[in-house]
């Protein structure tokens, strides 16, 4: 059975091997992630399936703002086809809309079909295509999301 829970830092080398897995040569380092923790872990999601850690999502806002980003998306080639990458990314939301976030940005290769369906399914639209948007031959679509979230009145 799967399970999603908060990321711990127990938990950054495995991130960190699903990420080298998935992204290759574009993965962050596991300084980069472990720093990602340290000021993202409210918003670091990994899925569980049997002790093993199968893959994260990690997330965060624009201070000051009601903007939120999905930074990364990761489940493991040997867990693909079970949901994970869309589960992952609702809880994300959920927590990003708890905050107050009522825009949702990410970006994704545009070669990343299986992302982009995910995202789509879950009202992702395409905003805006960059041709080196990491540099040379590194394209990125910015995709995003309106989120229903309004301010309580007390």
């Amino acid at each position: 059975m799967v399970s999603i829970r908060k990321a711990t830092l127990e938990d950054i080398e495995s991130i960190h091997l699903i990420e080298t897995l998935i992204f290759n040569k574009g993965s962050y380092p596991l300084f980069v992630l472990r720093q990602l923790y340290d000021i993202s872990q409210d918003y670091f999601y990994v899925a569980e399936e049997h002790q093993q850690l199968i893959g994260y999502v990690l997330g965060n806002v624009v201070k000051n703002t009601n903007q939120g980003w999905i930074l990364s998306l990761g489940v493991h080639p040997d867990a693909r086809g079970k949901n994970l990458g869309r589960q992952l990314t609702e809880q994300l939301l959920e927590t990003l809309e708890h905050e107050l976030s009522t825009e949702i940005c990410l970006t994704v290769h545009p070669d990343n079909t299986s992302a982009i369906r995910i995202y789509e399914s879950i009202g992702f639209i395409n905003s805006t295509t960059y041709d080196a948007y990491y540099g040379a031959n590194e394209p990125r679509l910015l995709m995003k999301k309106t989120l229903m979230s309004q301010p309580f009145n007390t």
